[in-house]
């Protein structure tokens, strides 16, 4: 059976981009050391978060990745277990968090 070819829309794009926002948000305040712990602690697959990392991270090195979407249950993971909104996951639009967090 081929495999199927997954293209990345604006939409999946968006999202990816904040997902590693929001990573990026819970290591300054300290709710997770990094995102190979979030991975561990939520059986992602590290080597894929890292990989997708270089072309959707806060500081994108320009090389794509194999993998083009966040897996739901990592989504899942993220708004089920830290204060951050789904809709602006999701959306972009609103707040990051759902509730203010304080110093690093």
């Amino acid at each position: 059976m081929p495999r199927t070819i997954v293209k990345q829309s604006p939409i999946s794009e968006g999202v990816s981009r904040r997902f590693f926002q929001a990573i990026d948000a819970l290591v300054t305040y300290k709710l997770v050391s990094a995102l190979e712990s979030f991975c561990v602690e939520n059986s992602l697959s590290s080597p894929r978060y890292r990989e997708m990392r270089l072309e959707f991270g806060v500081t994108p090195t320009g090389k794509t990745s194999r993998y083009k979407n966040v897996e739901i249950e990592a989504i899942y993971a993220l708004v089920a277990n830290f204060p951050i909104s789904a809709s602006w996951l999701i959306t972009g639009r609103g707040n990051m968090l759902t509730r203010k967090m304080t110093g690093k």
